[in-house]
């Protein structure tokens, strides 16, 4: 999977929030080109992502059910509310999975490169 030029993350990240639920507010502080996964309508989008070791990753809840990220089983964020931004490091290069406690539906794959 390659990087999208910035214009096209751009116009991504506002196709995301235009799809969101009206009442939650589009996600802000996001950084230029990085990696942007939308919980919305009970599913991530993307379902998969490609990022390297280290880079931060940058979950939104764009609908105003309560979502948690359980990262490969172990960790938790706290539970998101709507419009709320979570961000994730992952340090160990391999293939991880991201899921909600809430919604056992919503699954992302992460290859994370060296």
């Amino acid at each position: 999977m390659r990087r999208l030029p910035a214009f096209l993350a751009i116009a991504a990240l506002l196709a995301l929030a235009a799809c969101a639920d009206p009442g939650v507010p589009a996600p802000t502080g996001v950084p230029e080109n990085a990696p942007f996964v939308s919980q919305d309508r009970l599913t991530f989008s993307p379902r998969e992502l490609q990022v390297r070791a280290g880079e931060r990753i940058y979950f939104w809840n764009g609908e105003t059910a309560v979502h948690n990220l359980v990262f490969d089983k172990a960790a938790r964020s706290p539970d998101m509310e709507a419009g709320d931004i979570f961000v994730w490091r992952f340090e160990t290069p391999g293939e991880h999975v991201v899921t909600c406690d809430y919604h056992p539906q919503m699954r992302l794959r992460v290859t994370v490169l060296p």
